[in-house]
C-alpha cells in the first residue's frame, strides 16, 4: 500500500536536510561523547549524546524511536571494539526530547569506533503543475505523488555519524567499511592545539579521491558571532590536513555523490559527520 510520506515526522526532515547539505545554515547531526580518553583497570562507560541542531553540540532534536511512544531505541547506535568486532552488548539510547542518550561499555584496551547505525534514506524530488520543486520521503515507486508530477527523481542517502573513544591508550580504529569515514596517519584521539592533523577520507573502505570539500567546525557556535568554519579539499588519495588553533570539540562534515545501481533510485549520496576532541598544547 502506498503511503503519503510527506507526513513523516519533523525529525526526519531535519535529518535529511543535514545529510544533503554542508552549508552553514543546515542542521548538523552529531554524537557527543562524555569522554574521548579514559584509563583504569576496571571497565568504563562513556555517555554518548546524539542530536540534530544548528548550534553545534547544543541539543535540539532527538532521534525518535521507530515505535510510537517508545522511550528508547536499541538500534540507534553501534560500536566497533578495538578488536574490530561489533560490541555485542545492547546500546540503549533513551529518547530525551532534545537529545538521545546512551551508555557504551568499554571493556577492551584501545580505540572504540562509535557510530549511528547506517540506514539508507530515500528522497524523491519532483515539480508540480506550477513548476515548483517539491520533495517527499521514500522511493518514487512507494511515494504518493501528484498525477501531474514532472522530473521525478529519487536519491538514496547513507550517512556516517560517528566519534572515537580510547581506553588505556589508542589503537588503530576499526573501519565501518560503508559510506564515508576518516582514517589517516593522525589518530583521532591524539589531537593537540598547534599540531597538524593528517586524515584520509575513505569511501566504502577505499580512498575517496580528489576534490572533495571537507568542513571543520568548532563547537559552541552559539557563543560566537561567526561560525568560523575551516574548509579544506582532499588530494588524489583522499588526504587532507588541518592545524588546530583552539582546544575543544569539532565536527568534521563532508558529502559526496555516488553511483547507485538500485531499482527506483536515480542518484546516491554519502554524508559524514565526525566528532573529534582537540586537547590544549
Amino acid at each position: 500500500m502506498k503511503i503519503n510520506l510527506l507526513k513523516t515526522a519533523l525529525i526526519g526532515a531535519l535529518s535529511l536536510s543535514a545529510l544533503v547539505s554542508a552549508s552553514a545554515s543546515a542542521h548538523g547531526r552529531w554524537l557527543l561523547p562524555s569522554h574521548t580518553s579514559l584509563s583504569g583497570d576496571k571497565a568504563h562507560y562513556v555517555m554518548i549524546d546524539a542530536s540534530i541542531s544548528n548550534e553545534m553540540f547544543a541539543p535540539d532534536k532527538a532521534f525518535k524511536p521507530k515505535e510510537k511512544g517508545a522511550e528508547y531505541d536499541d538500534t540507534l547506535l553501534m560500536a566497533l571494539a578495538p578488536s574490530g568486532e561489533k560490541v555485542a552488548e545492547t546500546i540503549r539510547a533513551y529518547y530525551l526530547k532534545r537529545k538521545s542518550s546512551a551508555a557504551v561499555s568499554l571493556k577492551e584496551d584501545g580505540t572504540y569506533h562509535i557510530a549511528m547505525t547506517q540506514k539508507p534514506m530515500y528522497m524523491t524530488f519532483y515539480k508540480n503543475e506550477e513548476g515548483k520543486r517539491k520533495r517527499v520521503f521514500g522511493k518514487k515507486t512507494d511515494a504518493k505523488l501528484p498525477s501531474n508530477a514532472k522530473g521525478v527523481r529519487t536519491t538514496k542517502v547513507i550517512s556516517t555519524v560517528d566519534t572515537f573513544v580510547s581506553r588505556n591508550g589508542t589503537s588503530k580504529p576499526a573501519q565501518l567499511g560503508l559510506g564515508l569515514e576518516l582514517s589517516g596517519t593522525t589518530h583521532p584521539n591524539d589531537l593537540f592545539v598547534g599540531e597538524q592533523a593528517r586524515f584520509q577520507l575513505l569511501q566504502d573502505g577505499k580512498p575517496a579521491g580528489e576534490g572533495i570539500e571537507v568542513s571543520i567546525l568548532k563547537g559552541d557556535t552559539r557563543y560566537r558571532n561567526e561560525r568560523g568554519e575551516v574548509k579544506v579539499t582532499t588530494d588524489k588519495n583522499g588526504m587532507f590536513t588541518t592545524t588546530w588553533k583552539e582546544p575543544g570539540l569539532y565536527l568534521i562534515e563532508t558529502s559526496n555523490d555516488v553511483e547507485v545501481n538500485e531499482e527506483g533510485v536515480d542518484a546516491g549520496r554519502y554524508a559524514l559527520f565526525t566528532t573529534l576532541e582537540v586537547a590544549p598544547e
